[in-house]
């Protein structure tokens, strides 16, 4: 009787063990997951700034000639649409491990320009 006892008891001991380690499991993929997005979030801000600084100086058109789109993307990354080249150049920045890509629209009749801001975020 007493080593039946001590073989559930372990077994028990055993399958919550488990259970804990795979809670542990999930919530560490679930935190990389969100670190991952969160970052990729913050690129997509930061060159949000950054194009709005080119633009304020003056390095980079807010209106291009012929009313075509512009497009800056890091210059070693390239962009992320295929297709595209890049007519202005984002500085390579080690921190920002993402594909960035800034669309720049012409100025509208209102004087408004569109930025659009991709990351090629992707999770495994």
């Amino acid at each position: 009787v007493i080593l039946i006892l001590v073989l559930v008891t372990i077994l028990v001991v055993l399958i919550l063990a488990n259970v804990i380690l795979s809670i542990i499991s999930n919530q560490s993929r679930l935190t990389h997951h969100q670190a991952t997005r969160i970052g990729a979030y913050y690129a997509g801000q930061a060159i949000m700034n950054y194009t709005l600084e080119k633009l304020r100086v003056g390095d980079w058109s807010a209106n291009p000639s012929g009313g075509a789109d512009k497009y800056a993307c890091f210059a070693s990354k390239g962009c992320i649409d295929t297709g595209f080249t890049s007519d202005y150049n984002i500085t390579d920045d080690a921190g920002i491990p993402y594909k960035v890509q800034v669309t720049i629209k012409p100025a509208n009749a209102n004087g408004i320009v569109q930025l659009n801001i991709k990351t090629d975020f992707t999770y495994p």
